[in-house]
């Protein structure tokens, strides 16, 4: 006959073997909802950083920063060296977008339409949403680099394509505008990574064709020394990137951009080719933190070192003689 108090202690431990399977599971269940809940914070789109506005290939300033221009005024929008989306075109389905949008439009909350294209909804105006356009042909869903994901064949863009319609399309205010990665269809997790740069547009009736002038919200200063053989202009942008040109004798210009760290040279001359400078640059480190997936490893380990605590068998002592 088993004593009294074994029955008890064996009852008690079969229960806290099973109370102890059952925490075990509920800390799996919400280490695994940890881990999905990370994965749809992370999701939200990245700020890859600022645009600068350059002059186009084909000007005498080619590379150089712009401060501001005239509804049909060419320029050049170069993301930051090396900026990528998260994958490809090829093998990720990822494309690349750009947009203008009011100021008061965050860019991290666009959506894109596929066919065809632009931020959602389109408008124009106050509400104003359009892509932007390079040869009057809309820049949307284009693909990037194979394999690394780079944003590449960035055209010269304007205004002019809204022609004398351009005040009532782009009224006097602060827009954003710049390069957008999404992938797959309009949705709330479609953007994956923007830069970004702000121009502030002002009515001039003097402009032609579309009745208006832009500005380069915190454009850059740009300082030129001549000598006999050459002439340099460095043009430092807000940001802290600085875009230095030296024009020497026979026409030959080369370009040095200084990009948080990074530099990049290219050289424009009459063999030399001319679309190099459109290429983007280092994006900031992507990621949920490490401390939610460490906390719940710890109590992953607590919980089974527990388990195997309890799973040891009981030893049962023979009741008292007395």
């Amino acid at each position: 006959m088993i004593h009294p108090s074994a029955v008890f202690r064996l009852r008690t431990t079969r229960r806290a073997r099973l109370g102890s399977v059952i925490t075990t599971a509920a800390l799996v269940v919400a280490a695994g909802a940890s881990f999905v809940g990370g994965q749809r914070a992370d999701a939200a789109a990245t700020n890859g950083g600022a645009v600068q506005v350059l002059f186009p290939p084909g000007t005498a300033t080619a590379g150089q920063a712009m401060s501001s221009g005239g509804s049909a005024t060419a320029f050049a929008l170069n993301p930051p060296s090396g900026a990528a989306c998260t994958g490809d075109t090829a093998t990720g389905g990822y494309r690349v977008q750009t947009y203008i949008v009011p100021a008061a439009v965050d860019p991290a909350s666009l959506t894109f339409g596929t066919s065809p294209g632009g931020p959602l909804p389109a408008g124009t105006g106050p509400g104003l949403r359009q892509p932007l356009f390079s040869s009057g042909t809309p820049f949307v869903n284009k693909a990037t680099a194979v394999n690394t994901g780079l944003l590449t064949g960035l055209a010269p863009f304007s205004f002019g394509v809204f022609g004398a319609s351009g005040a009532a399309v782009v009224p006097p205010g602060t827009y954003n505008l710049g390069f957008a990665c999404t992938l797959g269809a309009a949705s709330a997790t479609q953007l994956d990574k923007y830069w970004n740069v702000q121009l502030t547009v002002a009515a001039d009736a003097t402009d032609s064709p579309g009745g208006f002038t832009w500005t380069v919200v915190g454009g850059g200063t740009t300082t030129t020394t001549t000598t006999a053989a050459s002439t340099t202009t460095s043009t430092t942008i807000a940001g802290g990137s600085t875009t230095t040109s030296t024009v020497v004798d026979g026409g030959t210009t080369t370009s040095t951009t200084t990009d948080a760290g990074s530099t990049t040279t290219t050289a424009f001359g009459s063999d030399s080719p001319t679309t190099t400078i459109y290429y983007g640059g280092g994006l900031a480190a992507t990621g949920g933190s490490p401390v939610g997936p460490l906390t719940w490893a710890l109590l992953l380990l607590v919980a089974g070192r527990v388990v195997i605590l309890i799973g040891r068998r009981v030893r049962v002592l023979p009741p008292d003689a007395s």
